[in-house]
């Protein structure tokens, strides 16, 4: 591989196009621990219930965000191969997707809240539950746009535009939480209704800037609906979205589970889910960012070097997470500490904590190269086989371990230790086979 070649598949190039993803998820991420922070000191119920409902918005949404993943893609194809009127034309197709699917799951907020007893929730939790959950699902039309409108940023290689927006969201939120939850300088105190609220206005905001900035790059093009670009977005995202919704529902009936366990143990596991955003999402952005130099390497006919720049994205997932990994094995008590919680809540974050940092290994290896699988357009496999090993391995032995060995929801956590040392196995052993790079889903010129 010549010198250029090598500079293009490199760590150092995956990092560049990374660092502003990671930026931008961590930000959004920090929306949901300011939440969890603020709301931590009305009480362990209200904890528990943001954490629940929590899951549950992710859960609908996700179907959508996994959705958005096909306009990334795509955008990315087309840039490699230079059809940059394709590309254009994406960025409106991605709309045409977001805006209707988001008003559907915007719906959702009538549902009732014994949607979150039937979840394992105490009455009392239940309620703060669905006042959180009503709001929050309220904004989905806002989310998938965004997701949307980022996607297509980040498949022309642009990553810092959409880390923008979410700084800027991420500001207004953690500004404006305190004010609403807590009903200071006059305004009425909300609860976790204002915490809801504080994100889903930040999220708007972030809609905002990111439609002032896109319209110089699409705005020459026809808006309309094309069913050319549409069907590969559908052919392309779909399975990534059925990934996304089916994987969080395998979560859902995990952190179910732990509900079943006690209130504790949920909140303990809703402030060890927000400590580990810290090295999944880094981990999630270089999966991002290796799929769409993949793509464009795929797309400019150079698929030689989609197998080196997975590899990079690896070597970087493995070192960023792993060194995570040593701080939540080494300094787990100072990482729970600023949550406030319960000391028996605190206990038992501080045992799972122990667990989380033996996968961050396993976990970084399976974001960084599902990312590239997808990136060249496979992601019917990435799809059938996370399924398979979150419903078969993940959701029985969490089973096993909380219940049959009595250990509660650090045994939830080994079943999810199960699951990803298989699956980072089963990707290994896809990107050595190389059929992964066969896909062709170029767009029509």
């Amino acid at each position: 591989m010549g010198t250029a070649a090598h500079s293009e598949t490199s760590m150092r190039a995956v990092l560049a196009l990374a660092w502003p993803i990671m930026v931008s998820m961590l930000s959004y991420t920090l929306m949901s621990v300011a939440d969890t922070l603020f709301v931590s000191r009305l009480g362990t119920d209200p904890l528990a219930a943001v954490g629940l409902a929590a899951v549950v918005v992710f859960f609908t949404q996700s179907f959508g965000a996994g959705l958005m993943s096909g306009v990334r893609i795509l955008v990315a194809q087309a840039t490699g191969s230079q059809q940059d009127n394709v590309a254009a034309r994406l960025g409106w197709q991605g709309l045409w997707v977001a805006l209707p699917l988001g008003l559907a799951m915007a719906s959702l907020s009538l549902l009732p809240p014994s949607l979150f007893e039937l979840l394992g929730a105490t009455h009392t939790v239940a309620e703060f539950a669905d006042n959180f959950f009503s709001v929050r699902v309220l904004g989905a039309p806002l989310v998938l746009t965004n997701l949307g409108m980022s996607a297509w940023f980040q498949g022309r290689g642009d990553t810092r535009t959409p880390m923008k927006a979410a700084l800027i969201g991420n500001a207004f939120n953690i500004a404006v939480d305190p004010l609403l939850i807590f009903g200071l300088y006059g305004l009425p105190a909300l609860g976790v209704t204002g915490a809801a609220s504080a994100t889903v206005l930040a999220m708007a905001i972030q809609v905002v800037y990111l439609a002032i900035k896109i319209r110089p790059h699409i705005g020459h093009v026809p808006m309309h609906a094309d069913r050319d670009l549409l069907a590969p977005l559908w052919t392309t995202g779909a399975p990534v979205g059925v990934r996304y919704a089916l994987s969080m529902g395998s979560f859902v009936v995990f952190s179910s589970m732990i509900t079943f366990v006690g209130p504790i143990e949920l909140a303990a596991h809703i402030i060890v889910v927000r400590v580990c955003s810290v090295s999944f999402l880094p981990g999630h952005a270089i999966g991002e960012a290796a799929g769409v130099l993949v793509g464009q390497f795929i797309g400019a006919g150079r698929r030689e070097l989609a197998l080196p720049v997975s590899w990079s994205a690896t070597k970087l997932a493995v070192a960023i997470m792993v060194s995570w990994g040593v701080v939540f094995w080494f300094a787990p008590a100072f990482l729970v500490a600023p949550f406030d919680a319960e000391p028996a809540v605190a206990s038992v974050a501080i045992k799972i904590l122990m667990v989380a940092a033996a996968f961050q290994l396993f976990d970084a290896i399976v974001m960084a190269l599902s990312g590239s699988l997808n990136g060249a357009g496979d992601t019917k496999w990435v799809m059938v086989v996370s399924l398979l090993c979150a419903w078969l391995i993940k959701v029985p032995f969490a089973y096993l371990f909380a219940f049959g060995a009595a250990l509660g929801a650090q045994g939830a956590w080994l079943g999810f230790t199960v699951e990803l040392v298989i699956l980072s196995g089963l990707v290994v052993w896809r990107i050595r086979g190389k059929q992964w790079l066969k896909h062709s889903i170029l767009p029509p010129a």
